[in-house]
């Protein structure tokens, strides 16, 4: 083999080697921009889902604020205890006064009672002597 047949068989086996080179990087080139694209389209989901979940968050909090509002609105409508145990404090204390007077007040109702049943029996004596 002469050189310059060496020399050809030289350039025939590095274009051949430059052509497996070339579609390497094209099939490479190729991987890169499907997986770039993959990854484009997993970021796009995710952004997604992360918006429905802030959305589901905020009307959760919605809710739970909305229910706070309603508790709000009740203790302040509701009877306060120191207001409460001031009523009932005077409750109980005219509750026995009655008691301790009650006695007293019963004798005397009773006493009346009796001095009108006995006025009505005599008026009516009174007025039954009078018929002929």
């Amino acid at each position: 083999m002469t050189d310059s047949e060496h020399a050809d068989v030289l350039e025939t086996k590095l274009v051949a080697q430059r052509e497996i080179m070339d579609e390497r990087d094209r099939r490479y080139e190729e991987r890169f921009k499907a997986m770039d694209e993959k990854t484009g389209l997993a970021l796009t989901s995710s952004e997604k889902a992360v918006a429905k979940a802030e959305t589901a968050t905020e009307k959760r909090f919605d809710a739970v604020n909305e229910f706070r509002g309603q508790l709000k609105d009740q203790a302040a409508t509701l009877l306060q205890r120191t207001e409460a145990e001031a009523k009932f404090h005077a409750i109980e204390e005219k509750i026995e006064s009655l008691k301790s007077g009650g006695v007293a007040q019963s004798r005397w109702t009773a006493d009346k009672v009796v001095m009108l049943v006995i006025a009505a029996i005599g008026w009516i004596l009174l007025i039954w002597n009078k018929k002929p």
